[in-house]
């Protein structure tokens, strides 16, 4: 519990910091992805209630707020929800924030029709367990047919191959044995997030197993609707300098 409250710190500092908080200003008013536009469209019906969780400076939710939702916006990140606020206030946009834990959130059960969870955000919690409490959160909170859409970095050995096979070392190996090892699941990875930007720490982000990941969903009772990649749902996308990413979309049964 410690190490994963330690990581937890390091990711709200890294979002609080002036890199962090400089690119995702500006990145505030960048809108949605098309893919992003494709799911929400097909999935959210029009004027429901969405719970963009991981909304960090508003890039979702002001979009999903101008299409006509009904939109609360959460992140564990104060920074971000302030500056949030004030870009919302800015455009005279009467959006909800609220700084908060997507594994503990403080709504009732069934408060809302849809949530959101965009750009990887629900894989930058620490430990599988926090990640798995957070998914079971955000079957809570929505109602019975309710949509979660969110997305994760897709894990290949293809170009990271010495990358794994070092992590396995480190986690099955050398952690075992009583050396120190930053890493607590198997997928967890350090990173310099953005070469242009200066950061005080290295990164993290978990870089999870899509099958293992259709699992969990399964087992918060989820189901799994749609499993696709970024590039798939919308090619345009794949120019993004992001990345692909795999979406899923998943629903809280009746």
């Amino acid at each position: 519990m410690a190490a994963e409250k330690d990581l937890q710190k390091k990711v709200i500092e890294e979002f609080s910091g002036m890199a962090a908080v400089k690119k995702y200003t500006k990145e505030a008013l960048s809108g949605l992805w098309e893919s992003e536009e494709k799911l929400i469209k097909r999935y959210f019906k029009k004027g429901s209630s969405v719970i963009d969780i991981g909304c960090g400076t508003g890039r979702t939710t002001i979009p999903l707020f101008r299409m006509g939702y009904k939109v609360t916006g959460l992140d564990i990140t104060p920074k971000f929800i302030e500056i949030a606020k004030r870009i919302a206030g800015s455009k005279r946009l009467k959006i909800k924030y609220v700084a908060g834990d997507a594994a503990a959130l403080k709504f009732k059960e069934g408060s809302f029709e849809n949530a959101m969870f965009s750009f990887n955000g629900w894989t930058q919690i620490p430990m599988e367990n926090i990640r798995l409490k957070a998914l079971a959160e955000i079957y809570r909170v929505l109602k019975p047919r309710g949509c979660f859409i969110f997305t994760t970095h897709i894990r290949s050995w293809k170009g990271f191959t010495k990358l794994w096979l070092k992590q396995f070392a480190k986690i099955y190996i050398l952690k075992p044995v009583g050396f120190h090892i930053e890493e607590i699941d198997f997928g967890d990875v350090f990173f310099s997030r953005d070469p242009t930007a200066e950061y005080s720490s290295k990164q993290f982000i978990h870089i999870p197993n899509v099958s293992h990941i259709r699992r969990l969903l399964e087992k918060t009772g989820f189901s799994v609707v749609l499993m696709a990649k970024r590039s798939e749902i919308a090619p345009g996308d794949s120019t993004l300098a992001s990345g692909n990413c795999m979406f899923y979309v998943c629903i809280k049964p009746e």
